[in-house]
């Protein structure tokens, strides 16, 4: 289950929103949050500061060598006292990581090893299905965990729907989502696509057997549809809080999103959690 989140954090409204829904989940399911702020200017960063009560947040450094650990001298950013204070008025425990690196994507891809979810705000270039260039490139290539891109705003988890696509992704995704909506005690619909050469009944029944395990309500369809064009008519016709959908195996579009994350994100105010 989620017991480590992550939170790609900056001074954008789209990572404040990500740390809301971060610390909602905490919340519901007794996990830890962790913010990595990553400061892409040059300059020094600021010095290893414990906060006022340790078991809440942790200020450390990470991404420099120790040399440079000792002559790195400034005062941590106003929007990280920010976190910090959200995170104590939650009650939530976690800890704030700050590095500098040009590369915020690549941080928090090596950061998200050891995580159970990862959470970005869909970043300042969002426009209908665009997303920020750091969330673009961590769709860009296999993830290390499950992702959660935020909207706008801040959307509370009422509902979700799972679109499963065989495989093992696949597999993984009906387990998450089945968690989720159990610990949430919300209902989970479930569209189940297939390759042309499999039988989507029989997948169907595949996933309903699965779900039994979690005592869970909610409909279990099945569709003959490309998953890309699944995601865009379920995800019209249930308008979940949450979407759920496995990450697309193998990834052959270096220079372009998949078309299913394509389709996902032309969804307006949904969460979107991908699962690896």
């Amino acid at each position: 289950m989620i017991k480590n989140i992550l939170v790609g954090y900056d001074e954008s409204r789209p990572a404040q929103v990500a740390l809301a829904q971060a610390i909602d989940l905490a919340e519901a399911t007794a996990g830890r949050v962790r913010l990595l702020v990553v400061r892409t200017e040059e300059g020094p960063a600021p010095e290893p500061e414990l906060a006022a009560d340790p078991g809440i947040v942790e200020m450390v450094n990470v991404g420099l060598d120790d040399e440079e650990l000792e002559t790195g001298s400034a005062d941590a950013p106003p929007f990280v006292e920010q976190a910090r204070t959200m995170l104590a008025a939650a009650g939530t425990t976690g800890s704030i990581r700050v590095a500098n690196s040009g590369q915020p994507a690549v941080c928090l891809r090596e950061e998200a090893d050891l995580a159970d979810l990862l959470v970005v705000g869909r970043g300042r270039a969002h426009s209908g299905g665009e997303v920020g260039r750091t969330t673009h490139r961590l769709l860009r290539s296999p993830l290390p965990c499950p992702l959660l891109i935020c909207t706008g705003q801040y959307l509370p988890i009422t509902s979700i729907l799972l679109v499963y696509c065989p495989g093992q992704a696949g597999g993984r995704a009906v387990s998450l989502a089945a968690q989720l909506a159990a610990t949430l005690n919300i209902d989970l619909d479930t569209v189940v696509t297939a390759p042309e050469h499999r039988a989507p009944r029989r997948e169907r029944a595949r996933v309903e057997s699965a779900l039994l395990a979690y005592h869970i309500e909610g409909e279990v369809v099945a569709t003959t549809e490309d998953p890309s064009q699944a995601v865009l008519t379920a995800g019209l016709q249930y308008n979940p809080s949450l979407l759920v959908i496995p990450e697309p195996s193998p990834l052959r579009w270096p220079w372009q999103l998949a078309p299913l994350y394509s389709s996902a994100l032309e969804l307006p105010d949904i969460l979107l959690l991908i699962v690896p």
